[in-house]
């Protein structure tokens, strides 16, 4: 057989490629998608694209290193505002999505019964036909449960379950949905400010994870190194409040162990300081709201039930106060408990004190209404609509659910009979491209491409600065049998109706992102012609303007009075509060199936391919509990066994495990690995915004076994962290 060079190189390339994954004697053949013709492909030269990460919200402009027609490096682009160059764990991680050995590579039905596992492979013209008949037969009794989505996805999704007279509902992360209700209420805008951290001189956080998961991990972090060092003769100073020591935590100057669910209280307490010692800094009078909320306890009456001295609350105080620009945040385990709304309220009011809102290194609003795409508020259903949703279901009002991409079985406590909701739904169509804990129980599944393969276009004014239209585009060709999630409504949106009646008269969602989008950035700048605005934007990764509209946030905030967290279980039977918090590299659980992030040591514990319980090393020798002991933690509710790691920054009356493990299915690397800790969780919910307390329910912890072998970043006898943690005996 003759052989030229290109062919010769092409198939070495795909034989590294192929050896590297599982199963490659059978998988070879598909590793390989062309983007480009054959002719145009210079084996060993790279094609970058501008795209956008997807692995969360966040919306952070990439880079993608395409090679032979096979995406080889994820990189921040250095262009966008929120990324600027930078990229998470999660981030790189992406590229484990799309070659995942596990991906959904067709549509399925299920057979037998729901929830087993029996598949049979379809062709896409009977999948489409099957969810246009089901869609048919509910009309107004479907209802569709999405992540957040803005642009045209979420157009697309609201005008066709409107027409079929159904429901969608926006499933967010719990913490974002309790600040976003806080800023509802307290300033009367739906919407997240920035914090402008980078600009700040002093920072007072209520247990904010901001440098691992909160809300722009990547700009945030960004403007952390900003604050700390990116300024000449400036080094902003940092205080960490919180039970738990966070990695957040351990980069601040002092950490501030508080009892569980008492944020708020300690702000009364600072404010209180604040408004006695004349510290304030308001542009007007105080209102009399204001200094009825701050004088509602004595500041002995706070010390005690904050487990924090009279005197720390005092020099707090005045700590803030003598910084130029101080910035108070909220969030993490403040925002875990029954009051949190209220915490993050207090919060603000703290702020408002400061002089903190709307300036240079304080709360910012933007504005994006200058897109010709305005983002609806779409109905964003907590944890307890989602709980009551099955009510819906169970009377008939609901009977055909959707799902795009999330997995409600998973993230919520079964507590909130969650499962219910799957058991009576008359037909469940999942929209998802891994057979996830929710899509096991699937009768249908249309899977859809991989961010990397498909179209989108992403507006944010909340995680930078400036507001920030991004756009997704292919860096690749689909590995697989799988569609383009805005190609698959759009197909029913002309099969349900005439497409003039839904306004769709594009027939792809390429074309349809494109047409809506081209005359606004053609407005914007005219000097580029029309034929190279669109490629000349691809490139760049997006628009984002260099004036923008400020959002002004002129009235004091409205106050609600201070309500004491309340906590599930008896204090006497279960002795300890317990924290389940999101994993730095799985966060809610969804990166259990890449194995880089299964990989990735957890950064003070060096914990990796697993669950575990953190125990204060006091409390654990008190128990006869030792390091690497398996121990069953138990409530009401529940009770899982993972084995205990002895961790000296945490409350010696606290137990905390990190979420993101426990999968039932999920692939190859997620699933029955670990365990999952909302398991624990009884059905608490804050009281405004309707989000499960994570934090609210009280645990008891009981040695099972020794000898257990606990997957560490170093095994040569014990890591540092360890051997120190035995030496000091704990905090």
């Amino acid at each position: 057989m003759d052989m030229n060079r290109r062919t010769l190189l092409k198939v070495l390339s795909l034989t590294a490629a192929g050896s590297a994954l599982p199963g490659c004697e059978r998988e070879v053949h598909n590793l390989v998608p062309y983007l480009l013709p054959d002719e145009q492909i210079v084996p060993g030269v790279a094609t970058w694209y501008a795209t956008t990460c997807q692995e969360c919200e966040a919306g952070c402009g990439i880079l993608a290193r395409v090679m032979e027609g096979r995406v080889k490096k994820l990189e921040g682009n250095p262009a966008h505002p929120i990324s600027q160059g930078k990229l998470c764990a999660r981030g790189q991680a992406g590229l484990q999505g799309v070659y995942n050995p596990d991906r959904v590579k067709g549509p399925l039905r299920r057979e037998g019964e729901r929830g087993k596992g029996r598949w049979q492979e379809i062709s896409w013209e009977e999948g489409l036909s099957t969810w246009l008949e089901q869609l048919h037969a509910h009309h107004g009794s479907n209802c569709l449960i999405s992540p957040p989505v803005n642009g045209s996805l979420a157009t697309l999704f609201q005008k066709v379950t409107d027409h079929l007279g159904g429901r969608m509902m926006i499933q967010e992360n719990r913490e974002i949905h309790t600040l976003r209700t806080a800023n509802v209420l307290s300033v009367g805008k739906d919407t997240l400010p920035y914090y402008d951290i980078g600009e700040a001189d002093f920072i007072l956080s209520f247990g904010t994870p901001f440098l691992e998961h909160w809300i722009s991990p990547v700009a945030y972090g960004r403007a952390y190194g900003q604050f700390r060092q990116g300024r000449p003769m400036v080094r902003g100073r940092f205080i960490q409040v919180e039970p738990r020591l966070s990695l957040t935590a351990a980069n601040a100057d002092r950490w501030l162990p508080i009892t569980p669910g008492t944020e708020g209280l300690l702000a009364i307490g600072i404010g209180a300081v604040l408004i006695e010692q004349k510290l304030t800094r308001m542009s007007g009078p105080l209102p009399q709201s204001h200094k009825d909320l701050f004088s509602m306890f004595s500041l002995e009456t706070i010390a005690i039930e904050t487990d924090l001295s009279a005197q720390t609350i005092r020099e707090l105080a005045e700590e803030v106060a003598s910084a130029d620009a101080p910035l108070i945040l909220g969030g993490g385990p403040a925002a875990s408990h029954t009051n949190s709304t209220i915490n993050a309220i207090l919060f603000f009011a703290l702020n408002f004190l400061l002089g903190r809102v709307d300036q240079p290194g304080g709360v910012q609003w933007t504005s994006s209404t200058q897109f010709p795409i305005k983002t609806k508020k779409h109905d964003r259903a907590s944890d307890r609509v989602l709980s009551e949703l099955t009510e819906d279901f169970s009377q008939n009002r609901y009977q055909l659910l959707q799902l795009y991409r999330v997995n409600p079985l998973f993230t919520l406590p079964p507590s909130t009979q969650i499962q219910q909701l799957f058991s009576q739904a008359k037909f469940i169509v999942s929209f998802n491209s891994f057979i996830d804990d929710s899509t096991s129980m699937a009768d249908l599944i249309l899977p859809v491409h991989d961010p990397l393969e498909s179209w989108s276009d992403v507006i944010s004014s909340e995680h930078s600065a400036q507001p920030t239209l991004s756009f997704s585009q292919p860096v690749i060709r689909p590995l697989y049998d799988t569609r383009d999630i805005g190609d698959v409504w759009l197909y029913a949106a002309r099969q349900l109706g005439e497409p003039q009646t839904l306004e769709f008269p594009w027939t792809s969602f390429t074309e349809m992102i494109k047409q809506t989008w081209s005359p606004y950035l053609q407005a914007q700048e005219p000097n580029t012609s029309p034929q190279d605005i669109w490629p000349h934007t691809l490139q760049r990764g997006g628009y984002w303007p260099d004036r923008y509209v400020v959002s002004g946030t002129t009235l004091p905030p409205e106050v609600i009075p201070y309500e004491s967290p309340q906590f599930l279980g008896n204090s006497d039977e279960y002795p300890f509060y317990f924290y389940p918090f999101p994993s730095l590299a799985l966060h809610d659980g969804r990166g259990a199936n890449r194995p880089w992030l299964q990989e990735l040591p957890d950064p003070l514990t060096t914990r990796m391919w697993g669950s575990w319980v953190e125990i204060n090393p006091l409390t654990a020798k008190q128990l006869h509990i030792q390091h690497g002991d398996i121990a069953r933690v138990s409530s009401s509710y529940g009770s899982v066994d993972a084995p205990v790691v002895y961790v000296p920054g945490l409350r010696p009356d606290l137990l905390a495990m990190p979420i993101g493990q426990g999968h039932r299915t999920y692939g190859r690397y997620a699933k029955d690995r670990g365990c999952n800790p909302l398991t624990l969780i009884g059905p608490a919910f804050d009281s405004l915004s309707g989000s499960v307390a994570t934090g609210g329910t009280r645990v008891n912890i009981t040695r099972l076994s020794s000898g257990s072998e606990l997957a560490l970043l170093e095994q040569s006898g014990q890591t540092p962290f360890l051997s120190h943690l035995h030496q000091t005996g704990g905090l």
